[in-house]
């Protein structure tokens, strides 16, 4: 990036409101159209900003689990966050956000932080997954939607295994899964912070499915589990949709570094939206 500031970096930067009373802390955010799905912002990009402003007040430097509720369609323009400070233990601190546009609220966060440079590296650790099998990324398919429908599309750079994006061609393979490479375009390497966002930055794989009609599938919630900090480089994801009920999905997902380590795993409810 050769010391520029990042596009996500920049698009969620945090202002504070006055000194925090009570253990409560109140902060000014601009949300950008940078982000977008139409034009609403991305529930992942929202989550950051969130995460941040409670990063801001906790005494710990990672998310360790963030759930996010999104209340009603965010727009770009000013914001504000309240925060909060639920508890601040030795180990880990819990905060809840709410973020707020015109008056109404938006979206509602509690997460815990710790400290994942602290981890013990001789705990006990099982892990029963592996990473997704993927070709080479320039074997994939490095599709971008038009920035009119995703702008989005023009801050990542996604390599999808080829054949997963069956829904783009009208050829459903009935597979509602999909996986990948992923990383920002401006070269900004991942951090803890920035899984809130990749964890929502993929297609829906639940359009592979012809039962769905529509591209939009609305987050109602969203749930990350940050377990390492990534190594600089590519990610590689896979999510999938094992439910879809009655127009209501649940979206599973895990993220691994360049060097193979699982740093995050992730759930929301979505909807398909019906016109």
């Amino acid at each position: 990036m050769s010391g520029a500031i990042s596009e996500l970096d920049d698009d969620t930067a945090i202002e504070p409101l006055g000194p925090p009373h009570e253990g409560r802390s109140r902060f000014a955010a601009t949300l950008t159209d940078r982000w977008s799905i139409g034009t609403a912002p991305n529930g992942g990009y929202l989550a950051v900003v969130a995460a941040r402003a409670l990063g801001a007040v906790l005494p710990h430097p990672d998310p360790f689990s963030a759930s996010t509720h999104f209340l009603a369609p965010a727009r770009p323009g000013p914001a504000e966050i309240a925060v909060e400070i639920v508890r601040a233990g030795k180990g880990h601190s819990t905060g809840e956000a709410r973020l707020f546009q015109e008056g109404r609220e938006v979206l509602r966060m509690i997460a815990t932080f710790g400290d994942l440079g602290a981890l013990d590296p001789e705990a006990p650790t099982a892990i029963a997954t592996t990473p997704p099998e993927l070709p080479p990324i320039e074997s994939c398919e490095r599709s971008r939607p038009a920035p009119s429908v995703a702008s989005i599309g023009e801050r990542l750079d996604i390599a999808i295994a080829p054949g997963t994006l069956s829904w783009l061609s009208g050829a459903h393979n009935e597979r509602a899964e999909l996986a990948g490479w992923v990383r920002l375009r401006d070269g900004r390497a991942p951090d803890a912070l920035s899984l809130l966002f990749f964890a929502d930055a993929f297609p829906p794989p639940v359009l592979n499915l012809s039962a769905v009609r529509t591209p939009w599938v609305p987050t109602l919630e969203l749930t990350v589990h940050v377990r390492a900090r990534p190594a600089p480089g590519w990610l590689r994801a896979s999510f999938r949709t094992r439910a879809l009920m009655r127009g209501y999905l649940e979206e599973d997902g895990e993220i691994w570094d360049e060097q193979g380590t699982l740093v995050a795993m992730s759930r929301q409810l979505a909807r398909v939206q019906r016109f």
